[in-house]
């Protein structure tokens, strides 16, 4: 015979589950008890925090550098503006030492 064979016919037992339930708690009447739950919801609520603070100085650093991009952009075009008048400059410059070289 199959151990299993007449699981299906036998009825559960509550008299251990009755029992279970009627355990003394294991601390004194004065202490507070922290459940397990309790103990996860403040490290949750810790690491919320952290995360908290975290995004704020990331939003921050994120300003700060878009606002470095803005000012290099614009010192960079600044830059190649100059580089183009200096360019055009060198050029002309060219043109007209050939035009001398020419009429020498």
């Amino acid at each position: 015979m199959v151990v299993n064979d007449n699981a299906g016919s036998r009825r559960p037992r509550g008299v251990l589950r009755f029992i279970a339930s009627k355990l003394a708690p294991t601390v004194r009447p004065h202490q507070t008890v922290k459940t397990m739950e309790d103990t996860d919801l403040q490290a949750l609520m810790a690491r919320l925090e952290l995360l908290i603070t975290r995004v704020e100085q990331l939003k921050s650093q994120n300003g700060l550098l878009l606002a470095q991009e803005k000012t290099w952009r614009e010192e960079r075009a600044h830059l190649i503006e100059k580089n183009e008048i200096a360019r055009r400059k060198v050029e002309s410059m060219i043109s007209r030492l050939k035009a001398l070289e020419q009429d020498s």
